[in-house]
């Protein structure tokens, strides 16, 4: 469980599964869902406000979770949505709009 603080939340993954990211950023802008990822979990105490995406054929939320994780302002959020890997975090919060 984390302490949700006030401010802005960025996340990052990848949706090479069914529907690709239509199908996934869809999901996660839903409230009322069968909680699967750490995100539904997020979800359902935070309002989405945009999501970004790439259209690359390889997955880059490792990249971008390294990025975010040396950005001055954003704080990682240890061990969030990212127990398949090796990255610290994949949720970075930010008292500010980022």
């Amino acid at each position: 469980m984390i302490n949700v603080q006030p401010g802005f939340y960025i996340y990052v993954g990848s949706a090479f599964g069914p529907g690709g990211i239509r199908a996934r950023v869809s999901r996660h802008f839903r409230r009322h869902k069968p909680r699967h990822w750490h995100i539904d979990y997020l979800r359902e105490r935070m309002t989405p406000v945009a999501a970004w995406c790439s259209y690359a054929p390889e997955k880059l939320e490792h990249r971008w979770a390294g990025v975010f994780a040396g950005m001055r302002g954003l704080s990682p959020v240890k061990g969030f949505g990212c127990t398949d890997c090796h990255c610290d975090s994949h949720l970075f919060h930010a008292r500010r709009m980022p």
